[in-house]
């Protein structure tokens, strides 16, 4: 008899149990009252049942950073003729007043149907003492569940049509949703008591494959971004020249590159307030970091009229070629040439002066220098130097603390361009490079980065510094980077 009874009260507490999960469905209901007392009431209902941990429809979160609390509810997609509750909060307090049309765009609320909107009431520049606010309450803010209120005033208006007054009223309304608890981890920041939850308010699986970012993610980031900073700063106050003379150097960002031409942040070794790319790849933390920002910049050297053969007024190249054009025109007009002969004689004319201008192609090359920042790369695409000239091309040892450097000297290709110099600096530990191919068959000098097997997946472990241009353009370069900077995110973690 005792044994059916622990039965009994065990299958009893598993059906409780049970029938409490998958009676937790979410709802808001918010009725707007008219202050026109003939006209009529109305209410909207909308529900929703748990709330899955990766979908931005419906999140709530509070920032460890500064305690602000972010909510998001809304249907997943159209809702048509059905009642819908379109809520956006961004606030620190329980309690906050609400005006449609004021600064803080952050937090807006509104109902709707197949007839009207419900929204705050339009802040009245013109008469501020006759304003009153929507107001909200925050009863509960935890993972799972969140519960709160709305009353004071509001506006409704028609969905269909204009009304710019709308209908002053008031509202009432109580919201109580639940959400999958389930929050992911990223690895804690080592040396860093940062936040390593990932609450994603924003996660995008399907489409743009990106989630919002732990605390622990922003703050590398921010010393990501801090150390290149740092490490090119020298590069630009010592060498950018914006003047537009002969022989000067300007620094430019390579297009889609985070700019690191501003001043240079002190910022705390944990700092986790990155509001630049708040947001990364959806199973990034369980992979070895690899910044979603791209930092690369360009070196651009003016150059001169001589070295274009380019002289004061008119070109006397293009003075000859004018003359000897001219001549050949009043020949064959006299019949003392043939078509064919005024054709021949025109394009060995222009093969003879052009054989005396400069080699663009090859000016072009030497008057620019590119350079990128990669940091953990993940791939032999991103190790590798392809190699301009295999002849002239040679690991070496000049960085201090550079694992080596690849340089692979400028040479000038079969179809007359020019391949630049190349030159690249490894920062961390790779595998010795050996003679190979990359790319569709190039040959190329291949190496890989090296990781530990249960390493720390915020940790920078692996650095390379690709560089493409002109020789004195890189040496340049060299002499400036603060290499040191680059150096502290792999000695100091």
């Amino acid at each position: 008899m005792q044994l059916l009874k622990k039965i009994f009260s065990l299958a009893f507490i598993f059906f409780a149990l049970v029938n409490a999960t998958l009676g937790q469905v979410g709802s808001i209901t918010a009725t707007f009252t008219p202050d026109n007392t003939s006209a009529k009431p109305v209410t909207f209902k909308f529900s929703k049942p748990v709330f899955k941990f990766n979908n931005s429809h419906g999140y709530w979160v509070t920032s460890p950073r500064n305690g602000r609390r972010h909510i998001n509810i809304q249907p997943d997609q159209g809702y048509g003729n059905t009642d819908a509750a379109f809520i956006s909060i961004s606030e620190s307090t329980n309690d906050f007043e609400l005006y449609t049309g004021t600064s803080n765009d952050s937090t807006s609320i509104n109902f709707s149907n197949a007839v009207y909107t419900v929204a705050a009431p339009q802040y009245d520049v013109q008469n501020k003492d006759a304003n009153k606010p929507m107001t909200v309450h925050i009863v509960s803010c935890t993972p799972g569940e969140i519960i709160f209120t709305i009353s004071g005033n509001a506006e409704r208006l028609k969905r269909e049509g204009y009304d710019a007054k709308g209908e002053k009223g008031t509202i009432n309304a109580t919201a109580h949703f639940y959400r999958e608890a389930k929050y992911d981890k990223s690895d804690l920041l080592p040396g860093c008591n940062c936040d390593p939850t990932i609450y994603a308010n924003v996660f995008d699986e399907e489409s743009s494959m990106v989630r919002t970012t732990s605390d622990c993610e922003n703050a590398l980031n921010n010393k990501v971004f801090d150390a290149v900073q740092k490490a090119f700063s020298p590069v630009f106050s010592n060498i950018n020249n914006p003047d537009n003379v002969a022989g000067a150097i300007k620094i430019i960002m390579i297009a889609g590159h985070r700019n690191i031409d501003v001043p240079v942040l002190d910022r705390p070794y944990c700092s986790s307030d990155y509001f630049q790319n708040s947001l990364t790849g959806v199973y990034a933390q369980k992979k070895y970091f690899t910044s979603d920002d791209k930092y690369g910049i360009r070196f651009i050297r003016t150059v001169s009229n001589d070295q274009l053969g380019v002289n004061e007024g008119r070109n006397e190249n293009t003075k000859k070629q004018a003359a000897i054009m001219d001549s050949l025109y009043k020949l064959m007009g006299a019949k003392k040439i043939t078509m064919e002969q005024y054709s021949k004689a025109i394009e060995n004319s222009i093969k003879n002066i052009s054989s005396g201008l400069p080699d663009i192609k090859k000016l072009e090359v030497e008057s620019n220098l590119y350079i990128y920042v990669i940091l953990n790369p993940d791939n032999s695409t991103l190790t590798d130097l392809k190699l301009a000239d295999k002849n002239n091309s040679s690991i070496q040892h000049k960085i201090k603390g550079a694992a080596f450097e690849i340089f692979s000297g400028q040479v000038k290709d079969n179809d007359g361009s020019w391949l630049a110099n190349r030159y690249n600096i490894y920062f961390g530990k790779y595998t010795t490079p050996v003679a190979g191919k990359a790319g569709a068959g190039f040959d190329a000098l291949n190496t890989k980065a090296i990781y530990p097997a249960n390493g720390n997946k915020l940790t920078i472990y692996d650095i390379v510094i690709k560089m493409e241009g002109a020789k004195d353009l890189i040496d340049k370069a060299i002499a400036n980077i603060d290499f040191n900077a680059l150096q502290d995110l792999i000695t100091k973690q």
